[in-house]
């Protein structure tokens, strides 16, 4: 399907999970992402200082604000089918920012103790974790919606791309702002983006390893804290899915609405058993971000839902096009050697020139520091959905971008096959980057 291990419109690719254990605490050139890109300057990094001097990270935008957040991590290697779910890790709770520039999260466990973020005019954002024992001090790169006038409903994410003797796992966390209102998921429909990885495999195929999948979904009942039924069709690889018979309901905590919600969603692929997924939720008025940390079923992972635009309103083509800072989880699903790793970068959306598509461009760099790329070109739906076509491939990658434009979702269900037999899945979620 790809004819060689560098097709036009993709450069860079990054190794196998073989090549991911390699520890990458803070005094690596990997704090330097975006200016190592040549993109944009990042914020003063901790750990980045001469001499091994530990600077912490200044903070351009201080806030007070708590956001319901969810991770999804994994070692590199998955090590062979079945995956173990020992080497998978979920987090849930609350990260908490404070306008001192100091950061918390709360979890069933407590609230852990302050560290420190820097986030910069742009949105890039840096989360400071300090080191314990044998473990160095890092940092989490990642973004956080400022374009736009509502911060109300700010989303973030942020990556963990070191792998440590205390914390050999690398993935993908996130957030969106806790939104007190009454919820209603009814009004036109959703965009579904999610991966997976999977432990009941029982054969050697890349389904065994981990799936990718996207949807068009639509909600009825759902409203003021009722039970919406899910319905509508989907995408996994090359397979067509039914979402019929999946569910969502907003939870009131102590009397009062706040994003928290249980989705259920039902993947029906054709002439097989339907596999129920159950994810514990947190949604603002036009984004839910979902995880899936019941490893017991078979798999565990992370669902992202955008709404869509109405018909009345429909999608601003050109308003679509901008920057946007990324962060991402790849699974690569080759049963001989399956792993995964996590990524940051810069999602690039030209203009569109006419009625044609516009320039697509992400550029990357992986839990080892390698930087990758690929360019292609992107149509935009009147509901907001994308799809991507990458340059010197067949592959055909699927999204969508939020009503106010500042958030973005895409998700790659491309079994491709390459030349070096590596195959791989992608779900990324990306920020606007502020201008003026």
């Amino acid at each position: 399907m790809i004819a060689s291990p560098t097709p036009s419109g993709v450069s860079g690719r990054r190794s196998g999970p073989r090549g991911l254990l390699d520890s990458s605490p803070l005094n690596t050139p990997t704090c330097k992402l975006f200016s190592a890109l040549g993109i944009v300057a990042w914020l003063p990094l901790a750990g980045c200082a001469k001499g091994g001097d530990e600077d912490r990270p200044q903070s351009e935008i201080r806030l007070t604000a708590s956001h319901h957040m969810f991770g999804f991590r994994s070692q590199a290697g998955f090590v062979g089918i079945p995956v173990d779910p020992a080497l998978v890790v979920t987090n849930r709770g609350l990260i908490n920012l404070f306008d001192d520039s100091s950061y918390t999260i709360t979890s069933s466990s407590g609230t852990s103790g302050a560290e420190t973020y820097a986030l910069a005019e742009s949105g890039e954002l840096t989360l400071f974790v300090t080191g314990t024992g044998r473990d160095p001090t890092v940092v989490f790169l990642g973004g956080y919606s400022r374009a736009g006038n509502n911060l109300a409903t700010s989303d973030m994410f942020f990556t963990d791309r070191v792998s440590t003797a205390g914390s050999p796992s690398l993935g993908l966390f996130l957030a969106t702002r806790v939104f007190t209102a009454t919820p209603d998921f009814d009004a036109d429909g959703w965009h579904l983006g999610s991966m997976h990885v999977v432990f009941d495999g029982a054969v050697q195929s890349p389904d065994s390893v981990a799936r990718a999948a996207w949807g068009d979904l639509t909600v009825s009942g759902g409203t003021g804290g009722s039970l919406g039924a899910i319905t509508g069709p989907g995408q996994q690889g090359s397979s067509s899915l039914s979402f019929t018979g999946s569910s969502i309901q907003a939870i009131e905590q102590s009397g009062t609405f706040d994003g928290s919600c249980n989705l259920t969603l039902d993947y029906t692929l054709l002439n097989q058993p339907t596999d129920s997924r159950t994810f514990l939720a947190g949604a603002g008025p036009n984004i839910v971000f979902g995880l899936d940390e019941d490893v017991a079923d078979g798999e565990a992972g992370l669902a992202v839902m955008v709404r869509k635009f109405s018909t009345t309103e429909p999608a601003d083509r050109t308003v679509v096009p901008g920057t946007f800072f990324v962060g991402g989880y790849t699974t690569f699903i080759n049963p001989v050697d399956p792993g995964a790793d996590a990524f940051v970068g810069v999602v690039t959306l030209g203009s569109p020139s006419g009625a044609s598509s516009g320039a697509f461009r992400l550029e990357g760099q992986g839990s080892q520091g390698t930087d990758f790329s690929y360019t292609g070109s992107y149509t935009v739906d009147s509901d907001g959905g994308l799809t991507i076509t990458i340059n010197g491939t067949n592959e055909v990658w699927n999204g969508a971008i939020d009503r106010e434009y500042k958030t973005l979702m895409i998700v790659d269900d491309f079994q491709e096959t390459r030349s070096n037999g590596q195959i791989e899945l992608n779900l990324m979620v990306g920020v606007r980057e502020k201008t003026g």
